[in-house]
């Protein structure tokens, strides 16, 4: 867990930061160009002690040496971390890439050091730097027993300090409740117990128009002049308040959902086939291309992958165990929760769901997360399928689809 408090440097920390920031992303991205030659050449094996050595005779001999040995070295730490992480499990992490400046800013804090100020401020250690300030939101006993930090440099030029502690337990009783969830575009979250939840509008009228009419602008601007570079920036501390009002509704849902239910059954969305591009190859173009890029943002806007995240590690660091069960998706919004019909016509609407065969009305996405709760709890306690087998598809053979009968 880290705790992410909004830094303060002043006019004579600002040019030491941002080399700082530099200096990690060149000692990184030459650490990974290296081991990227050894895997295509099949040369001896580095390893973070060969590239530390390498990296201290670097520091006898080039510009390195005016900035800090422990960030650097800290740098060269992280990628053989992520190597690890890769190594062991790469079904959840990916390979690491490059840093990309504007994008990739930050360094790491190692051997840290705070200290209290008053109630509302503090301040951090940084290499070469000195004392920073940043502000106090958080208790400062959590602050005060973290083990490391990272300082970043977000698109808005705003800089933040995260502390990295053990995550604490979230206080709660068994209510023995249970609920299931669907996640949606028109509604963000929508329970088996007829709760729609959805974060209000992240940016006021005036706000979007505005972002609107700076994304037109920056869109007739040479790019990589200085009227681009103050549009962009612009439009960057637009977003950053999107982001953090997203991340705050985020944060304040799923505390809710863990502290009032005891089994909380979810879609397995695999958000990143769900947002691929439909643009195609030059050969073979896509077809309706702006209506799925429209589709994709609108599904990123939503946040689904932090949301599901921040509800399973809420969970697993629960006082009183909370199960999170995730469900196929598969006919969810077709199939009806009374009945158990399935059929694609059910769906009259977005929004409506009209059973064919019982007559059942409900909101569609409503109806989905009571169909996904019955799953959850057949794989609970009876240790049925984890998915909703449709009434009329059979899946044995992907090409072709044979059809049963209608149920009468």
């Amino acid at each position: 867990m880290s705790i992410r408090e909004r830094l303060y440097p002043g006019e004579q920390e600002l040019p030491v930061l941002a080399p700082h920031c530099s200096d990690a992303r060149y000692v990184w991205n030459l650490a990974l160009e290296q081991r990227n030659l050894r895997r295509r050449e099949r040369s001896q094996k580095i390893t973070y002690n060969t590239q530390a050595h390498g990296l201290s005779e670097a520091r006898k001999e080039s510009w390195l040496k005016e900035g800090s040995a422990a960030v650097q070295q800290q740098a060269l730490r992280d990628l053989n971390q992520a190597f690890q992480n890769w190594c062991n499990r790469p079904d959840h992490f990916g390979r690491p890439t490059w840093h990309k400046a504007g994008i990739n800013e930050g360094f790491a804090v190692r051997d840290l050091s705070v200290r209290c100020i008053n109630r509302r401020w503090g301040q951090v250690f940084v290499p070469k730097c000195g004392w920073v300030k940043f502000r106090v939101t958080r208790e400062w006993s959590d602050i005060e027993t973290a083990s490391s930090a990272s300082v970043t440099l977000d698109r808005s030029g705003r800089w933040f300090v995260s502390f990295t502690r053990l995550a604490p337990q979230i206080e709660r009783k068994s209510t023995g409740s249970v609920v299931g969830i669907d996640m949606g575009i028109a509604i963000t979250v929508a329970t088996s117990e007829d709760k729609s939840l959805k974060p209000q509008k992240l940016l006021t009228k005036g706000q979007r128009q505005r972002k609107r009419r700076l994304q037109r602008r920056l869109a007739r601007q040479v790019k990589g002049s200085n009227r681009y570079r103050v549009t962009k920036l612009a439009i960057a501390k637009l977003a950053a308040k999107e982001v953090d009002r997203r991340k705050d509704w985020i944060e304040l849902t799923t505390t809710d959902l863990v502290r009032d239910y005891d089994l909380i059954s979810l879609e397995a969305l695999k958000i990143k086939n769900m947002t691929k591009s439909a643009k195609g190859t030059k050969d073979k173009p896509g077809k309706n291309v702006k209506a799925k890029s429209g589709l994709n943002r609108s599904i990123l806007e939503q946040g689904w992958g932090l949301f599901c995240q921040r509800l399973t590690d809420k969970a697993t660091n629960a006082v009183t165990p909370v199960e999170i069960i995730a469900i196929n998706p598969a006919y969810t919004s077709l199939r009806c929760s009374e009945c158990g019909y399935t059929d694609k016509k059910n769906r009259e609407s977005q929004a409506l769901f009209h059973c064919l065969s019982c007559g059942y009305k409900d909101n569609a996405d409503v109806n989905a997360a009571k169909n996904i709760i019955a799953a959850g709890l057949a794989v609970q306690e009876r240790g049925g399928q984890s998915h909703i087998v449709s009434n009329k598809t059979q899946h044995s053979d992907p090409v072709k689809r044979t059809t049963t009968p209608k149920a009468a």
